[in-house]
């Protein structure tokens, strides 16, 4: 606190030439005992107080005489950024009771009084104590205070929740009948400490410490801080715990066959087992804190830490020798803090010739799947990279949905990689030996539904092949069946669906006969299917044939921390492709990418990504390679931010228009989005609406 926060502002200022009148009304009016005088110029000559008047009116003056001869030209100044100490001691020594404030240039600025020094003082006072009562009522401790009288004063939240009692009843009791097995008396007599001290206090078990209050005067009270016991032992049990897992885990690294290697998320060793040192040859003292590219050749955990994608079991050359090699990410709150490598088989000559066949074989296996047009890659719960907390659960669900037999409901928007999902199920499932089927639904033209669903028999009309054609369902037997846009189908088609989901039989058309097939269905839509039924645009018994397990994918505009390690990705599938090494994206980028709000979701990404590829022209991904719409935006917080911002809002009761009509726009006027987007009911966001005159 300094004076400028005590003094007060913008005092009338006095001239010599002014009536004795007029200074006894400024005087009155701002109830002070002394104003500044001034010359022509605004410099300070002096003071003129009530005690100068009394003495002009004493002398015979008159209420029209000039005060020029009356003020006081001894006048104490004082400066406006002078600190609290200073001014307490000048007004402890000062007889004086007004003094004048000023600033470096000897300007008039207000005055100061021994008033304005107590005022100050009291509020001084006041905010210590609430800043103090606020400490002490969030402290995990629990504390009670005393008076010099034995006589409980205050007891905080924590403490109140430990003992099971309230401040009401304890106030103003004596602390020794409260607490009779703590003898509080030597402290407040003689100032003592007690530090440590196991006690019972209303019967639980605490450890104490009590100190004095000591004031210029002597003790003024004391303050025992205490822990229940229980918290204590719980965390040293805890502490124990970690520490004995932490030697778990370093005796199962060492024993284990293969060797490990942990970073951190800067591609700094922190953790390495014997087999590791073994392997590299060097001591663990050597490896820590170094950096793993300069440690193991060809790595790619430095690839993993950008990424995030795992990679399992596949071949590395160390040292001329090739070794069968994973990684994987270490991933906490959504961003991912290191990654651990394995190599196994270290050494094991007689695995070295299998090795080079593994590669060999893998090689000509894709030489001829690429031949035959059939090289696409089995996709995995691993290929779907993601850090984001949501989407990581919701692989997690859509790994357990893949156990079973049970009809998967994917919905989100278009490009969240819904049939990426649709795949890992498939082929994280029993059945994934079967046959993989995909049909577009927006994509078969409507006479055409029916029989590329279920076939038909021979000769079943003008223009069938003669022997009659297979169905998708009868093709998909054994295997997995993937309905995508399952939205835009018809309803007719829709009612034979559920017959066949039903009845897990199929009658091809232009046949009597049935034919049981056995497929799992799996079906995709970003249309808002419930929605669709109000409409009578979608069967609702079908609706909830198909909804057993649903699994609503996450918008990137969601999930932001995912942005970078999918563009890192995409960076090295296209570095493939294209022959590039671009592997690093420059700040500006980034802020634009994580600035963009992503109406086609990670599609779109990738697309950007491969059009910045081909306009590359060095290591760095720059802003001059980005499309000239992401250049042109304004890098601001995402729309998504405000809509989280507007859910915050709406927890205190309101909710803003401008945010409102926001995602009614990104909600394309849906209102069942809107309300989940706004973390809503769709009632209260038409009740907002009818407020805001929007229906």
């Amino acid at each position: 606190m300094r004076m400028s926060d005590m003094m007060t502002w913008d005092t009338p200022l006095l001239n010599p030439e002014d009536a004795l009148g007029h200074g006894a009304k400024l005087l009155r009016a701002t109830k002070l005992d002394g104003l500044p005088v001034v010359d022509s110029k605004g410099s300070l000559i002096g003071i003129f107080t009530k005690a100068n008047l009394m003495d002009a009116f004493l002398a015979g003056a008159g209420v029209s005489e000039n005060l020029g001869k009356y003020y006081n030209s001894q006048v104490v100044t004082v400066d406006v950024n002078t600190p609290y100490s200073e001014v307490e001691k000048y007004v402890k020594s000062s007889p004086v009771g007004t003094g004048v404030v000023v600033n470096g240039k000897e300007k008039v600025l207000g005055v100061f009084t021994k008033v304005d020094m107590i005022m100050a003082l009291f509020k001084e006072s006041e905010q210590l104590a609430t800043q103090l009562k606020t400490v002490y009522n969030v402290m995990h401790n629990g504390a009670i205070l005393v008076d010099k009288n034995n006589r409980i004063k205050m007891i905080n939240k924590s403490g109140e929740k430990m003992l099971g009692l309230k401040q009401e009843k304890l106030k103003d009791v004596s602390f020794s009948n409260v607490f009779p097995g703590i003898d509080i008396i030597p402290v407040l007599n003689e100032a003592r400490f007690f530090i440590g001290v196991e006690e019972r206090l209303n019967g639980i078990k605490a450890l104490c410490s009590i100190s004095p209050i000591v004031e210029d005067n002597g003790v003024a009270g004391a303050v025992m801080i205490f822990q229940a016991l229980t918290d204590l032992d719980q965390v040293a049990s805890e502490l124990e715990s970690t520490k004995r897992l932490y030697e778990t885990l370093l005796t199962v690294l060492n024993i284990a066959y293969e060797a490990i290697i942990l970073v951190d998320d800067q591609g700094k060793i922190f953790l390495v087992n014997e087999a590791a040192c073994h392997f590299l040859g060097k001591k663990e003292s050597e490896l820590l804190n170094m950096s793993v590219q300069k440690v193991v050749e060809n790595t790619r955990l430095h690839i993993t830490l950008k990424t995030g994608k795992a990679e399992l079991n596949e071949i590395q050359t160390i040292r001329g020798r090739p070794y069968i090699v994973s990684r994987l990410p270490i991933v906490r709150n959504g961003k991912i803090i290191g990654a651990a490598g394995k190599i196994v088989y270290r050494e094991l000559e007689d695995v070295k010739d299998l090795a080079e066949r593994l590669a060999q074989m893998d090689q000509e296996l894709n030489y001829y799947k690429e031949k035959a047009g059939r090289a696409r890659k089995n996709i995995t719960f691993d290929d779907i990279i993601t850090v984001s907390k949501d989407m990581r659960r919701l692989k997690q669900e859509a790994l357990i949905a893949a156990r079973g037999v049970s009809t998967v409901l994917l919905t989100g928007e278009s490009g969240t990689g819904k049939e990426l999902f649709v795949e890992a199920i498939h082929n994280a499932s029993p059945r994934r030996k079967g046959p993989f089927i995909k049909v577009n639904c927006a994509a078969v033209p409507e006479n055409l539904l029916e029989s590329e669903f279920f076939g038909y028999a021979p000769g079943a009309f003008t223009g069938a092949h003669k022997e009659g054609k297979q169905g998708k369902f009868a093709a998909a037997d054994g295997g997995t069946l993937f309905l995508d846009e399952i939205g835009d189908m018809s309803l007719n088609l829709q009612s034979k669906l559920l017959r066949a989901l039903q009845d897990r039989c199929i009658e091809p058309v232009g046949s009597n006969k049935t034919v049981e097939v056995d497929v799992r269905i799996i079906v995709a839509t970003n249309q808002d299917l419930m929605q669709k039924v109000v409409a009578e645009e979608f069967r609702q018994d079908l609706y909830y044939r198909l909804n057993v397990i649903n699994l609503r994918l996450t918008p990137l505009s969601y999930r932001l921390e995912d942005i970078i390690p999918l563009v890192n990705v995409f960076l090295e599938k296209f570095n493939t492709d294209f022959g590039t090494r671009i592997n690093e994206i420059s700040s500006e980028a980034r802020k634009i990418l994580i600035a963009h709000h992503w109406p086609g979701n990670v599609r779109e990404l990738m697309n950007v990504i491969e059009r910045a590829v081909n306009f590359s022209t060095g290591p760095v991904l720059e802003v001059e390679s980005l499309p000239f719409y992401l250049r042109e935006q304004k890098v601001q917080i995402p729309f998504t931010h405000v809509i989280n911002r507007g859910i915050s809002v709406r927890k205190k009761g309101h909710l803003d228009k401008k945010v409102l009509l926001g995602v009614l726009e990104k909600a394309n006027g849906n209102k069942s989005e809107a309300a989940r987007m706004l973390g809503i009911s769709r009632s209260w966001l038409y009740e907002k609406m009818r407020q805001y005159k929007l229906i």
